[in-house]
């Protein structure tokens, strides 16, 4: 055996240990054996790779491995060398340094039965199996399977789960499925609920339901048992993938023939219902996890705070904490920023300040980002105070801000137009080693664009450049927003450009707001071209842009243009919405052509859109204009039916058409409604909305932040 395996000159330190374990492993001292051989691994200049096979070709040399009696008077070479072989895979994979082990599986395996050459044992080579997945050396791991079967070992169950694993693990789920069919035939060892496990967790999340399913199937065709796991990892996958009445179908049959749901499977049903905005029916399942005597867990309460917080059920959730106090859950930091999160989203955030100090009275250190969340909860409601103060906390427990935190002050400073200091925040952030991020210049970028700096705003958009920060389409677009607000469009243009020389791909936002400043200077021309230019550039239109077309369309007067493109709309896209049809109804009711403005009406409720004020106000502004009252009325009444709910403008123009019409009974009628309402009567003048804002939206400044 010696002679196959290349040699290597050992020193006297090294011999002398080598004798020692030769001596161990003689004994039977397998455990002391391995120890050793870790230590001679870890000593070995040469790396533990190459090591490993010279160690055993060394012990392969001793006199122990030819001189071993037996009870009959022979001799049993063999089985030190198989205890050799073992010590050494079994200390290689327990350094977490499988490539010797490797090394020396190989040359035994290829060594052929008549070179007197035994392989590791088989718990030795599970081991390696192990150790191998856990470094996620998966093809290793198969390949080191495929060479025991193919040298005529026969390995267990637990070395074909690995296998399995293996195969997982590397996305080749058909060769794992294929193992798993396997298992049980031909010699190999039958298949058990954890092998089934691997495959029906890897095919779910391979998003292969189906497979997941038929796998699962087999089980009882094959007579295995599923255990909690199986059912867990089914009724996960069936949630994961929307079919909730799934997953409780699996939890009904587990109650009915075993195992038991665990904590696991109600608080993956939980997470179901909560993903899916079924809150209502948490309480039930809830209750029966009672009526099992099963207390919920930190993330019981964190999967509900979370599906709470996004519906608004801040009482809800402050119920749920005071529970869980009673009950003597531990609400750890995660789940606590969950809930200071949901409350701080309903504008909660003093009484989420209470929930926190009460949390850090019971036990709680207090993270960063439980503290992050209440400092954004303050700026978010522009109490800056508030937010200071956490601040203030936050640097008395010795955590260090970072970019967030101070991303969320700043954001709060630049909101209240604080902007100086905001820039003070800034400098702060260099002097305690927090370098600035992208959110950190976009945000002052916008926040100088609104006040009209537009040289401030090129400053910062330097600065980062400087920095090695790269401005995204964000920073560029706050920028050109902010010179189309102030009316320098060919500035805007410019930096169009710049973003496309820098291969920065503008969106559709950033062009919208060239267009809208096109429009609104009366350079409906340049409007289009620049929209074609969008287009032709990969930037797809959005109803947005078209409604700014139609818009500069109907201020032109050219209604039947503007028709032609709200029909291509309807016929290619993107579909026309309630701006659209206001800024059309408008643009007719000002040209006098109310008839077409209401079939225009009666349009939009076949297409399931719904009607706004705006709308309401063109036509009744136009019915009661044209001494239509009768029509007014009625269509009043219509808004009524529909929950809208008039303004003072909306009062004014019928006070005006009915004392246009001399109809005072229901002009004193509609005066005391208005009494009755609180809303102010004022018979020489009322408001006008303005054309353009009724007629198509304005561009929204907050799609750049």
């Amino acid at each position: 055996m010696s002679r196959l395996l290349p040699r290597r000159r050992l020193s006297s330190s090294a011999a002398a240990s080598l004798r020692d374990l030769a001596s161990l492993l003689s004994a039977g001292r397998f455990h002391r054996a391995v120890d050793l051989a870790k230590s001679l691994l870890l000593s070995s200049p040469n790396s533990p790779g190459a090591t490993v096979p010279d160690l055993y070709n060394a012990l392969a040399a001793t006199p122990a491995a030819a001189d071993e009696p037996t009870e009959q008077g022979g001799r049993r070479p063999h089985s030190f060398l198989c205890d050799a072989a073992s010590a050494l895979v079994v200390a290689s994979a327990r350094l977490c340094l499988p490539d010797g082990a490797l090394r020396l599986l190989t040359l035994l395996a290829d060594s052929g039965a008549g070179a007197r050459a035994p392989l590791p044992s088989l718990s030795s080579c599970n081991l390696l199996l192990e150790s191998l997945l856990s470094l996620g050396r998966h093809a290793d791991a198969r390949a080191a399977f495929d060479r025991l079967v193919a040298a005529g070992a026969r390995p267990d169950t637990f070395a074909w789960n690995k296998a399995v694993q293996a195969c997982v693990a590397a996305g080749d789920l058909e060769e794992a499925v294929g193992m798993l069919r396997r298992m049980g035939r031909d010699g190999a060892p039958a298949p058990d609920a954890f092998s089934f496990n691997v495959v029906i967790a890897g095919l779910w999340r391979a998003a292969r339901g189906g497979d997941a399913v038929k796998v699962f199937d087999e089980m009882a065709e094959r007579g295995v048992a599923p255990n909690r796991i199986t059912f867990n990892t089914m009724i996960d996958g069936h949630v994961k993938a929307g079919d909730l009445e799934a997953g409780f179908r699996l939890r009904d049959r587990m109650l009915r023939d075993g195992p038991k749901p665990n904590l696991i499977t109600y608080n993956v049903l939980l997470s179901g219902l909560c993903r899916a905005g079924r809150m209502d029916e948490t309480r039930a399942l809830l209750n029966e996890m009672a009526s099992h005597r099963m207390v919920p867990d930190g993330f019981t309460y964190s999967i509900l705070f979370d599906g709470l917080s996004r519906t608004g059920g801040s009482k809800t959730m402050l119920s749920l904490f005071g529970e869980s106090l009673k009950k003597g859950v531990m609400i750890e930091a995660y789940t606590c920023s969950i809930l200071l999160n949901g409350l701080c989203k309903d504008g909660m955030v003093a009484k989420a300040e209470q929930v926190l100090q009460m949390l850090v009275h019971i036990g709680l250190v207090p993270t960063r980002v439980i503290y992050n969340t209440l400092i954004n909860g303050y700026c978010q409601i522009q109490d800056l105070q508030g937010a200071f103060s956490i601040l203030q906390q936050m640097k008395s427990r010795h955590i260090r801000p970072d970019h967030i935190t101070y991303n969320a002050l700043i954001n709060g400073l630049c909101k209240m137009e604080m902007i100086t200091e905001a820039e003070g925040l800034v400098t702060e952030m260099g002097q305690n080693g927090v370098n600035p991020s992208v959110e950190t210049f976009n945000t002052l970028i916008d926040a100088y664009g609104r006040v009209g700096q537009l040289e401030k705003c090129l400053i910062f958009l330097s600065d980062m450049e400087e920095k090695g920060i790269k401005p995204t389409v964000v920073s560029y677009g706050s920028v050109v927003n902010a010179f189309c607000k102030n009316g320098k469009i060919p500035e805007a243009i410019a930096i169009l450009d710049d973003m496309l020389r820098k291969h920065v791909l503008p969106n559709a936002q950033v062009y919208n707001s060239i267009i809208d400043a096109y429009i609104e200077s009366g350079a409906t021309e340049q409007a289009f071209v620049l929209a074609e230019k969008m287009k032709s550039s990969g930037v797809s239109a959005s109803i947005v842009t078209y409604n700014l077309l139609l818009k500069g369309l109907c201020k032109n007067s050219q209604i039947a243009e503007a028709e032609e493109l709200f029909y291509n709309l309807r016929n290619k896209g993107p579909v026309p919405d309630v701006v659209s049809y206001n800024t059309l109804i408008s643009a007719c009711c000002n040209m006098g052509n109310i008839g077409r403005a209401l079939e225009l009406n009666q349009e939009m409720f076949s297409y399931g859109i719904k009607p706004t004020l705006k709308t309401y106000y063109a036509l009744l502004n136009a019915l009661g204009g044209a001494g239509r009252v009768h029509e007014m009325e009625n269509l009043y009444q219509q808004m009524l039916h529909k929950n809208i709910v008039p303004c003072s403008t909306i009062y004014g123009i019928m006070v005006d058409a009915y004392a246009r019409c001399g109809n005072e009974a229901k002009l004193e009628a509609l005066k005391e409604e208005m009494t009755e309402k609180g809303i102010a009567i004022n018979d020489t003048e009322r408001t006008n909305f303005d054309l353009d804002r009724s007629i198509a939206s304005p561009v929204d400044c907050t799609v750049f932040k």
